[in-house]
């Protein structure tokens, strides 16, 4: 794995055997968390190109849930619009933060986007993509 990017609360790697991004979220975040850290991811999307991610918020520990409709929306567009097709997103345990995520799903048009309970799964599934 390639760190393209590297925060208490965000990891960005590059998988170049899978040609995936891997995204770990840690902590506690808010809307303007959720913001700048989904733009960081972007900005690692634009130097590193490929068309599948495992979003990984285990570690997450609060809700965001003001930021759900950016997230869902705008964000999960924009990585559409730099050829993302395929993302694993991994729910955390705490229940605040996974409603946080339902609710951003309800915005998400593209890419396909599917949720799991646990990163093996996710990456399983995301190979086969």
């Amino acid at each position: 794995m390639e760190v393209l990017y590297d925060s208490p609360p965000l990891t960005v790697s590059y998988d170049p055997v899978q040609q995936c991004l891997y995204v770990e979220w840690r902590g506690n975040h808010t809307a303007a968390s959720a913001r700048s850290g989904g733009e960081q991811v972007l900005a690692c999307l634009r130097r590193q190109p490929c068309h599948k991610m495992l979003n990984d918020n285990t570690q997450v520990t609060s809700e965001w849930e003001q930021a759900a409709r950016w997230v869902g929306g705008e964000y999960y567009q924009r990585l559409a619009e730099l050829q993302m097709r395929y993302v694993a997103w991994v729910c955390p345990t705490s229940w605040s933060a996974r409603r946080s995520m339902e609710a951003a799903m309800h915005f998400v048009t593209a890419p396909t986007v599917l949720l799991f309970d646990d990163v093996a799964s996710a990456y399983t599934w995301l190979v086969r993509q």
